[in-house]
């Protein structure tokens, strides 16, 4: 009888502690492309290992319309957190539009020109080019920067190809001369294509600053109300990120699991370790420094984009970041 007594007030303690439970806080992430991509890899690690749930987060992907519209969509609600192009948040800054980066996705500029494997890209002769370009801020900046860099003053001696969603078809099967992107879509691109990585003109050859070029961003009114939100979501992102390096085929082969519609598994497997040199040292991953967002602003302003370089902490806030 005892012992019966004593189950039941276990199981009527346990119920207890069940219902008491805090409910697990959702936060929406939105990418910067319409469609998932390996970049996503620490964010599905982190959802499928149950990283983001210890760290009491539901976490959910959500894709923009198209590559203009992530900002918009954080700033009206539509999400909590971004992945986007660190142009994004400097573009913002100068309309007021209510976004701070609160983390770097990765600390090295991969953008790049790209040839078809075994054609040199000659930087000297881009007029009368066909290059293939993307609609999103990066590239538009990048491209203002190739151009004042390479003696174009004028952008219509280049045939610029605007694509929505992949421009490297179209330069793998020798349509246009060059596309634009960044090395480890290329490479992955190109290896699943033709078995081959392609030419590149990556940022030390343009003369382009080694820059990151995505960021993790939020609203400050998100950040003021659920700064906790914050801090939680960037430890397990840092912990998936530190498991997706340490694994890269296993991370790879996860996402491919995850969303097996979107792409091969070589090509995620090829282009995830294509992406690892750009994430910088596992001790400083999401960080973020004054001189680099320095440099993009003052970019920015010297190319005539901006009028005024803002306050550094109108860019970005170390603030949430894992100590």
């Amino acid at each position: 009888m005892r012992a019966a007594i004593g189950l039941l007030l276990i199981f009527l303690c346990t119920v207890g502690q069940t219902a008491e439970a805090e409910p697990l806080h959702p936060v929406r992430l939105v990418y910067f492309w319409p469609v998932q991509g390996f970049l996503l890899i620490p964010i599905v690690v982190g959802q499928k290992h149950g990283l983001y749930e210890k760290h009491g987060l539901d976490v959910s992907i959500v894709l923009p319309p198209d590559a203009q519209t992530t900002a918009r969509m954080l700033a009206v609600g539509q999400a909590e957190i971004a992945m986007e192009p660190r142009t994004d948040v400097v573009f913002a800054a100068d309309i007021d539009l209510p976004l701070i980066s609160i983390a770097n996705y990765d600390q090295h500029n991969s953008w790049c020109v790209i040839a078809r494997p075994g054609h040199a890209v000659d930087l000297t002769s881009l007029k009368g080019k066909k290059i293939g370009i993307f609609s999103d801020s990066w590239s538009a900046v990048m491209m203002r920067m190739l151009f004042d860099r390479t003696g174009i003053t004028n952008p219509d001696d280049v045939e610029q190809i605007i694509t929505q969603f992949e421009d490297m078809p179209l330069m793998l099967a020798g349509r246009i001369d060059f596309s634009t992107n960044t090395a480890p879509f290329a490479i992955a691109e190109s290896v699943v294509a033709l078995g081959k990585e392609p030419s590149m003109a990556c940022a030390d050859r343009i003369g382009i600053a080694d820059i990151p070029v995505w960021s993790f961003t939020a609203t400050p009114g998100w950040l003021k109300a659920h700064g906790s939100d914050a801090r939680e979501w960037l430890a397990a992102t840092n912990e998936a990120l530190e498991w997706s390096v340490a694994h890269p085929k296993e991370a790879a082969q996860l996402f491919a699991e995850t969303y097996p519609l979107v792409d091969s598994p070589l090509y995620d497997d090829v282009g995830w370790v294509a992406t690892l040199p750009y994430l910088g040292d596992p001790g400083a991953f999401l960080r973020q420094t004054d001189a680099s967002w320095q440099v993009l602003a003052d970019g920015m302003k010297e190319a005539g984009l901006i009028p005024t370089v803002k306050p550094l902490s109108t860019y970005y806030t170390n603030e949430f970041l894992p100590r």
